[in-house]
């Protein structure tokens, strides 16, 4: 179980840039903050989130006179997988696959891991039950999204994107995800994620049905 959270939350773009600075050894919330360009309270929040996972862990430094420092670890469970070979190996694997099965064959394999993704939705369920269902699976897939709502739309926005290395070269990884969110819904979804920030965020808009 440890190793499944680790895997959701790794994905996400700025905790897996503190896990990855926290792998080279332990660093105090000031020489994150470096690192990241964050505000204090900002890597504390992601912080406490890897804490609560089990992911990482609070030590105290101790430099002679003054206050010591707390530093913040990896734990054993964490150190075991490797953030950045998640995005080689899928980026490495997306290339290869249209490379040689070519694009209209690439489609059809992402639609159908979207198809799967999804999985069985009972479309006579009410809306708000479909989207409580929609989000709780954004969830398990690392994509931690807050609802807006709009006259004809509800705005789905993520602060951070599980796959922030990845959206940019491979946009279609956007609209992936996308069509799950629409198979689960039963509506139209469109994509209006931030891919050129240095972060990418999720942002998708999905059409209200009449009887909302």
């Amino acid at each position: 179980m440890a190793h499944n959270r680790w895997f959701r939350r790794i994905l996400a773009g700025t905790r897996g840039q503190i896990a990855a600075r926290l792998r080279s050894g332990p660093a105090t919330i000031s020489e994150l903050v470096q690192v990241l360009g964050l505000s204090a309270n900002a890597v504390r929040v992601h912080l406490a989130a890897l804490e609560r996972d089990g992911l990482v862990e609070q030590d105290i430094r101790r430099q002679g006179v003054g206050k010591p420092a707390h530093v913040y670890r990896l734990t054993v469970d964490a150190t075991s997988l490797s953030p950045k070979a998640y995005d080689l190996v899928l980026g490495t694997l997306l290339d290869a696959v249209r490379e040689s099965a070519g694009e209209a064959a690439y489609n059809a394999s992402l639609d159908a891991v979207a198809r799967r993704l999804a999985g069985s939705v009972d479309n006579d369920a009410p809306f708000e039950t479909r989207l409580a269902g929609t989000l709780d699976l954004l969830a398990a897939l690392g994509a931690d999204v807050t609802v807006e709502r709009r006259e004809d739309s509800i705005e789905l926005l993520g602060s951070d994107c599980p796959l922030a290395k990845l959206v940019g070269p491979h946009p279609e990884l956007c609209r992936l995800l996308a069509s799950v969110i629409a198979r689960r819904l039963g509506v139209e979804v469109a994509d209006c994620c931030q891919r050129a920030s240095e972060l990418p965020h999720c942002h998708f808009r999905a059409r209200l049905p009449s009887a909302a």
